[in-house]
């Protein structure tokens, strides 16, 4: 990590380092996500075909043999996946598994050892024992630009919401349970990225905006 200069240091406060230095931290393990189909050329009779984006959002690197962890909504219906690393390098990465209940899919990136261990996974906290009004960060990397960084506060938790999935053909219209609901604005594009704890720490996945 870059180290923030005295200068800097001496202009925020305690509190503004701490956030700056998290998102320092945490940006090289979140990820971009691409979401790529097949369409036809113009003209009726055309059979060329190109990839295009159907959408896209965020993850994050679960571990360096290149785990990539996201919403299941995000990689849904995917011909092609594309991951774009803090490094701007893309790489395809192919579905593993994922559960469209619980709108968690799991990747798997398709780059050189090399690249795979030099990922920084995300530090692991825990979801349980969380408080109302904890304070949380939500990051993502919403369009392969640049990260996003929003603060706010646990608001409630052990809520419920209609899982983005519902639509699905493979998923059984099921309501997501154990929800943090939090005030950190969710950007768009931001769904799979991750919602941090003051220490940098995982508890949970940024999934909607209700």
């Amino acid at each position: 990590m870059v180290p923030l200069s005295p200068e800097l240091d001496k202009e925020l406060s305690a509190e503004e380092l701490a956030s700056v230095k998290l998102f320092r931290g945490a940006t090289p393990s979140v990820v971009n996500i691409a979401n790529l189909v097949s369409v036809r050329g113009q003209g009726y009779n055309s059979m060329d075909s190109m990839r295009v984006p159907q959408g896209t959002g965020s993850g994050f690197v679960w571990n360096n043999n290149g785990v990539i962890v996201t919403n299941y909504h995000v990689v849904r219906g995917a011909e092609e996946i594309k991951v774009a690393l803090i490094d701007s390098s893309v790489w395809s990465a192919k579905f593993i598994a994922g559960d469209p209940d619980k709108d968690v899919a799991v990747l798997k990136l398709l780059a050189p050892t090399e690249v795979t261990q030099a990922l920084k996974p995300v530090t692991l906290g825990s979801s349980a024992g969380l408080q109302v009004g904890q304070k949380t960060y939500a990051l993502g990397n919403p369009f392969g630009l640049d990260h996003s960084m929003s603060t706010g506060i646990i608001s409630g938790l052990g809520r419920e919401l209609a899982s983005p999935n519902s639509g699905s053909f493979n998923a059984r219209g099921t309501t997501l349970r154990g929800i943090i609901q939090t005030d950190a604005a969710i950007n768009p594009g931001n769904s799979g990225g991750v919602l941090l704890d003051s220490k940098g720490r995982l508890i949970g996945i940024n999934t909607a905006i209700a």
